[in-house]
């Protein structure tokens, strides 16, 4: 079986009664499966060796941008999110079989596993593909750049994380930096296009509610086996809108370096990436993981260069400093440095 009924030991069901009828009806909420654990306030400030695996991941997404855009012509869109995502679900469904023997998960997170996959999956990469089809990816690299910023007032809207003043204090920073880095592009302009923006803040939305809602499964099952499940039921749901563009003659005609391509895009942006991701929002929580968001844009400006060819300019570089200080202000422990600091003592 797929699903056990069976509960663990860490996990209270509310009961109600009737003496009517003496039977007894169980409840559990998607809200309450998203309340913080423990650990969720405890958090260290310092940089950890999780750190680095977010920034390993935020490179490959980073590279993976101007990739995806080589791929595009000759498959389409959703084409390439169908090839990506059906490798991706056989992948962690084998790898968690072998480890783990089963593909078993309980009955009371599975509305949370649908919700992570709706979100993260299905919307994020519809609203994805036909933002950059709507308007100018100036402006989705502009608009996606809001997604530390939902994730972190999401998480603390129900009370999964606690917003502290370093991140008010890194917000003006970071989001200057990425200002400068976006528009200051030499090809870069803002088309003004309501849906295509719409679209683009809808992605950063689906992706921050995605990293908030994944987070109490990682309490309980394996990240593979949450891949699994995530990945299957996001591109079940994206069947009716990738199939139509689904043509096998756009791969047999693939040539060998974009098949290479592909396989880059698949095993590394997304399998190795889902590892990195989902290990970095365990350990440091989902807003710190998701303020990495903010060095995409400049590390997808240098992926660029190196990969197309476009031009990088001092404006630019300037943006990326901005980011980095700001990160160095996020995860540093700045009261306590000012209260040392009025009291005349070494930080």
């Amino acid at each position: 079986m797929l699903f056990q009924r069976h509960l663990p030991l860490d996990y209270t069901d509310e009961f109600s009664s009737s003496k009517a009828t003496g039977k007894y009806y169980r409840s559990a909420k998607v809200a309450e499966l998203l309340k913080p654990t423990p650990r969720a306030e405890s958090q260290p400030l310092q940089f950890t060796p999780a750190d680095l695996l977010v920034f390993f991941c935020i490179c490959i997404w980073a590279i993976n941008v101007p990739l995806v855009k080589l791929l595009m012509d000759s498959l389409a869109p959703l084409e390439i999110t169908m090839a990506r995502y059906t490798i991706g679900v056989i992948f962690f469904i084998a790898l968690t079989l072998l480890r783990e023997k089963t593909l078993r998960v309980q009955w009371r997170h599975l509305p949370l596993f649908i919700l992570a996959a709706l979100l993260g999956i299905t919307l994020n990469q519809i609203c994805f593909v036909y933002a950059i089809n709507n308007t100018t990816s100036s402006e989705v690299s502009l608009l996606m750049a809001s997604t530390p910023t939902f994730t972190t007032l999401l998480a603390a809207l129900i009370g999964q994380e606690r917003i502290r003043s370093n991140y008010w204090i890194s917000l003006p920073l970071a989001i200057a930096g990425v200002v400068l880095i976006v528009l200051t592009a030499p090809s870069s302009h803002l088309g003004g296009n309501l849906l295509g923006d719409s679209l683009a803040l809808a992605t950063a939305a689906s992706w921050a509610a995605y990293t908030v809602a994944i987070r109490p499964l990682l309490s309980h099952y394996s990240i593979a086996c949450i891949s699994s499940y995530v990945l299957a039921i996001g591109l079940f749901a994206l069947l009716p809108f990738g199939l139509p563009q689904l043509k096998m003659e756009h791969f047999t005609s693939l040539a060998p370096n974009l098949w290479l391509t592909l396989g880059y895009c698949t095993f590394g942006a997304l399998v190795l990436t889902n590892f990195l991701w989902y290990g970095g929002v365990k350990h440091l929580g989902a807003p710190r993981t998701a303020f990495y968001s903010y060095l995409q844009p400049f590390g997808g400006v240098l992926a660029a260069c190196y990969i197309l060819g476009e031009v990088l300019i001092p404006w630019q570089i300037l943006g990326g400093l901005l980011v980095i200080v700001s990160m160095i202000l996020y995860r540093s422990n700045i009261p306590k440095l000012l209260r040392n600091f009025s009291k005349g003592q070494k930080p």
